[in-house]
C-alpha cells in the first residue's frame, strides 16, 4: 500500500494536521502510545489496554513509570514501551509486580529473540549498503536514502508531507538525519509485538504499518499543539 499521493495536494497547506488522524484515515486502530509526553493516567491506560484491570496499575504507579521513563531518556537510553514486553519491563523497572501475562510476554519475546535478531542483522546489512552511500559510515542515513531504501514501499512521494511527517516520526533527535538507533526502535517494538514474523520484509511492514503511522499521528498532534503556543 502507498500513501504518498494521498496528501499530495496538501503539501501547501500549512493546516495539514489539523481534524486529520492519519491512523484513523488508513484503517490502523487508534491507541494509547507512551512516549516521554504520555502522563501517568495515559501510561495505566495503556497498561489497561494490554494487560486487563488489575489492582497495580494505579495512576500513582503510573506516575513512577513516567518518572522512569523520563530518567531513562535523561542517561540517554533509547526504550520503547509500547509493545507488551517494553511497557512490562518499564513497569518492572518503577517498582511494579509482573503479572502472569507480562511474564509470558517477556518469555515468548526471550524465546525467540535469537531468530528477531537475525532479521534486524538482514536489515542492518541493508542499511550499511545505503549507509556507504555518502563515503562515511556513520550509522545515519540522508532523509533521501532513507526515504528510497526504506520507506518508499509504503510512502510514494518524498516530497509529499506524509512521508516528511514520518521521517521527522524517525529524526527523534532532530538533527536531519536518521539514526540507526532511531530506526532500531521501531524494529525492537515489532519484534516484541510480533514474534512470529517469519521474515526481514514482514518485520519491516510491522514496524511501518503499526509503529510508525501511530507516530506520525503523534506527530501532527506534537506540530499543533506547537502552533497554538
Amino acid at each position: 500500500m502507498l500513501f504518498g499521493f494521498t496528501f499530495a495536494a496538501m503539501d501547501e497547506d500549512p493546516t495539514i494536521c489539523e481534524g486529520f488522524d492519519m491512523a484513523e484515515f488508513l484503517g490502523v486502530e487508534r491507541v494509547v502510545r507512551v512516549t516521554t509526553m504520555a502522563s501517568g493516567e495515559m501510561i495505566v491506560l495503556k497498561l489497561r489496554e494490554l494487560f486487563g484491570d488489575e489492582d497495580q496499575f494505579t495512576e500513582e504507579l503510573g506516575d513512577k513509570m513516567r518518572s522512569q521513563i523520563l530518567e531513562n531518556a535523561r542517561e540517554g537510553r533509547r526504550e520503547e514501551y509500547n509493545s507488551e514486553v517494553g511497557l512490562a519491563m518499564l513497569f518492572e523497572q518503577a517498582g511494579g509486580r509482573l503479572t502472569p501475562s507480562m511474564a509470558h510476554a517477556i518469555d515468548a519475546s526471550q524465546a525467540n529473540k535469537p531468530h528477531i535478531n537475525s532479521l534486524i542483522a538482514d536489515i542492518k546489512r541493508e542499511w550499511d549498503e545505503w549507509d556507504g552511500r555518502d563515503q562515511e559510515k556513520d550509522d545515519q542515513l540522508t532523509f533521501d536514502h532513507f526515504y528510497v531504501g526504506f520507506m518508499a514501499p509504503y510512502f510514494s512521494c518524498y516530497r509529499c508531507s506524509d512521508s516528511q511527517l514520518g521521517l521527522s516520526a524517525l529524526d527523534m533527535d532532530n538533527d536531519g538525519m536518521i539514526d540507526w538507533f532511531e530506526f532500531r526502535f521501531y524494529l525492537v517494538w515489532a519484534g516484541r509485538q510480533y514474534p512470529d514474523v517469519k521474515t526481514s520484509r514482514e518485520l519491516l511492514d510491522k514496524a511501518f504499518r503499526y509503529g510508525l503511522i501511530p507516530a506520525m499521528r503523534d506527530e501532527c498532534h506534537r506540530i499543533r499543539s506547537k502552533e497554538k503556543t
